[in-house]
């Protein structure tokens, strides 16, 4: 609750005196050249490198790390939702090295109006994307035989590209060099790179050319 006020407290104070409040948080290490806007951070640790970006009215919720490598963004209105291994929930305890982290490699980018369950670890590697909106990522789940709910972590490759109103299940890795059509659900994807992948469930649909300049960038945007 303590995190909570200080942060809403703070709220429209300029970001140079945020910033310093921010890292005056147990667990927050924020870079001079990293920028929150009118967002909430509860992840017991938050550490952001130089020239991150954190964008309005993103909730992220208690997750044992939120970190964000050089040049990372995260847009608008984003909910991730976690799970602190900290909480000492009767949830998971058979996963032993489940870890609640959102980990953002260089220059990787998640747009707007998603949503993020970082029950277990989520990561996007470098140069990758969350683009256009409403995409579900969901690391728990289910399982009918057990009545036990499960999680696995989910892999974003590097300078893959995801489309509009994906749906991503627990424990898939996305290869890198990869684009993922709009609307596909993720269930389990072949480890093949340079891939178009699409569908309910995904598959393969064709090869993308190595020359595609999607996987040469220098930068996060696309102009």
């Amino acid at each position: 609750m303590l995190k909570i006020a200080i942060q809403v407290l703070f709220l429209f104070f300029p970001w140079r005196i945020r910033r310093l409040v921010l890292n005056a948080i147990p667990g927050f290490s924020i870079h001079r050249d990293a920028r929150i806007g009118l967002s909430l951070i509860l992840a017991d640790e938050c550490v952001l490198e130089a020239k991150t970006y954190i964008g309005h009215l993103n909730y992220i919720g208690r997750l044992d790390r939120l970190q964000m490598d050089e040049d990372a963004v995260i847009g608008n209105l984003n909910w991730i939702g976690g799970l602190s291994t900290r909480l000492n929930s009767p949830a998971f305890r058979n996963r032993t090295k489940r870890r609640s982290d959102l980990i953002m490699r260089k220059a990787s980018l998640v747009m707007s109006q998603h949503y993020i369950d970082c029950t277990d670890r989520i990561e996007f590697r470098q140069f990758c994307g969350l683009a256009g909106f409403r995409s579900q990522l969901l690391t728990h789940g289910v399982n009918p035989m057990s009545a036990r709910q499960t999680c696995s972590p989910i892999t974003i490759g590097a300078y893959t590209m995801i489309g509009t109103g994906v749906i991503i299940l627990q424990g898939v890795t996305i290869p890198d060099y990869c684009v993922v059509a709009s609307g596909a659900v993720v269930t389990h994807v072949a480890p093949q790179e340079y891939s178009m992948i699409g569908g309910n469930p995904a598959v393969h649909q064709r090869d993308i050319p190595k020359t595609a300049k999607i996987f040469h960038r220098t930068a996060f945007t696309v102009t």
